[in-house]
């Protein structure tokens, strides 16, 4: 009897353990990779845009210049900064291994002292390379 509780535990140990490691994935290391934008608004778009977001909290974005980086207010709320241009605030309406849908919500212009906020068009992404 103390075998097949020892047993019954030894179970339950196993799978509460394996559940906690897929949870662990945080937002922050989800989004890191390149990301090829599929879909804007419900149209199509050029093959060539991509976003990249590093561990390192810097991001690329072509074909724009400038140093870019990024940071999670929240699990649904991301912030890329050009550091001499603004920043926008976007909302995550999905974020998985292989797919991206954010919207713009507010844009911050340093030049013109424009900060104000947006109802952007959808866009999707698929992962293309993990950095």
């Amino acid at each position: 009897m103390k075998h097949l509780f020892y047993s019954i535990m030894l179970a339950l140990l196993l799978v509460y353990s394996c559940g906690n490691k897929q949870q662990s994935v945080s937002i922050d290391n989800l989004i890191v990779g390149k990301w090829r934008m599929v879909e804007y608004g419900g149209g199509y778009v050029n093959t060539l845009d991509t976003l990249s977001f590093y561990k390192n909290g810097k991001a690329d974005c072509p074909p724009e210049t400038g140093e870019f980086t990024y940071r999670f207010i929240t699990s649904d709320s991301l912030i890329i900064c050009n550091k001499s241009f603004g920043e926008q605030h976007y909302k995550i309406l999905k974020l998985s291994n292989d797919s991206l849908i954010r919207q713009l919500r507010r844009q911050r212009i340093y030049a013109y002292n424009i900060d104000k906020p947006v109802n952007g068009e959808i866009e999707k992404y698929i992962r293309v390379t993990n950095n």
